[in-house]
């Protein structure tokens, strides 16, 4: 009698070969959950909700100021004009960009008043489009506005103290 080897055979390997790559991908999937976890997770979530009790109350401040004004973005620059209420003790404004989901993408800049009344900073590079929240304040923190934004935006962005 001719017997050739187990693992000469058809019927092992095709018997293993489900299992095998059920396990492989098994491990694939828990390596990257475990690389790739969320941005937005926070430890202590008591802390973070008193703090952004506290955000609210800038928000409140923005809109007794009664506050509004025009957000323009290009390639170039950002720029930032009041159109109601007092900004004449606004000597800097403080911008941030927070991309809704992947915390590595967000960015800050401060504006600095010219001569013709507006906020403006130069762009080193273009910033990567995207749905991002824009917070702007000033330079003493006082107070705080907030837009949701999708970029590139050609279009002038009209931000209001209304809280959204």
């Amino acid at each position: 009698m001719n017997t050739t080897p187990w693992y000469k055979q058809f019927w092992p390997w095709f018997l293993l070969f489900f299992p095998l790559t059920t396990i492989i991908a098994c491990v694939g999937l828990i390596t990257m959950a475990v690389g790739n976890g969320p941005d937005m997770v926070v430890d202590d979530y008591y802390k973070k909700g008193k703090a952004i009790n506290l955000e609210l109350t800038k928000f409140d401040k923005a809109k007794a100021l009664y506050l509004h004004g025009d957000l323009q973005f290009t390639d170039e620059r950002i720029s930032f004009t009041f159109t109601k209420g007092d900004d004449s003790k606004v000597a800097a404004l403080n911008i941030g960009l927070y991309h809704r989901t992947l915390s590595d993408k967000d960015i800050s800049f401060r504006l600095t008043k010219n001569a013709h009344g507006q906020f403006t900073t130069l762009l080193d590079t273009p910033i990567e489009q995207g749905a991002y929240t824009v917070f702007i304040t000033p330079f003493d923190n006082s107070w705080k506005l907030k837009e949701n934004i999708q970029l590139p935006q050609v279009d002038t962005i009209k931000v209001s103290p209304e809280y959204k």
